[in-house]
């Protein structure tokens, strides 16, 4: 049978102790976003809706055929994306522009990526997160479902024509 050494727990307990010395402390709070209520009622019912036409008979068959329905772009001053429904909810495609770099002669880089924004649609904790969070191409989202109301029939007008519905976001002075 193995046995531990004797004082093996307490020496690797005290080992963990020196390597995070941290311990029990948090960091910073990130502050949601503040928002009047007329606001974060325009924002919980675009979210609403953009998950309520996802969730139609008539856009899972089209899913079914296409796999991918490109519907809102986005375009502002650090960010452009593309939000689509895709066979598994709402998918989103970004470009960031994380600034210029000495060490590349001042060359401006983006960073690109992709994400699911299920989890952001289908929750009151998801908008909460949504509101909260500190990614560019998600607070470009924030800012235009709350800034702006997405009629339901915009939507489907958009998805009829192929077309995608343009938003742009003005620099904050």
């Amino acid at each position: 049978m193995v046995k531990a050494p004797e004082k093996f727990l307490n020496e690797y307990l005290s080992h963990e102790k020196g390597f995070s010395g941290k311990k029990g402390t948090r960091g910073p709070k990130i502050q949601i976003r503040k928002v009047s209520d007329e606001e974060f009622t325009r924002f919980k019912q675009n979210l609403q809706i953009i998950w309520g036409i996802y969730c139609t008979p008539e856009i899972k068959d089209i899913l079914s055929r296409k796999h991918k329905i490109h519907f809102l772009n986005i375009e502002g001053a650090n960010a452009s994306l593309n939000l689509s429904y895709v066979d598994k909810g709402i998918f989103m495609e970004y470009e960031v522009n994380t600034g210029s770099k000495k060490e590349l002669a001042g060359a401006q880089v983006y960073k690109q990526g992709g994400m699911s924004l299920n989890r952001y649609f289908t929750s009151i904790t998801g908008m909460e997160e949504l509101l909260r969070t500190t990614n560019v191409a998600l607070q470009a989202v924030v800012d235009v479902l709350i800034e702006r109301e997405m009629p339901e029939t915009d939507i489907w007008n958009a998805i009829a024509k192929g077309a995608q519905i343009q938003q742009s976001m003005a620099p904050c002075i």
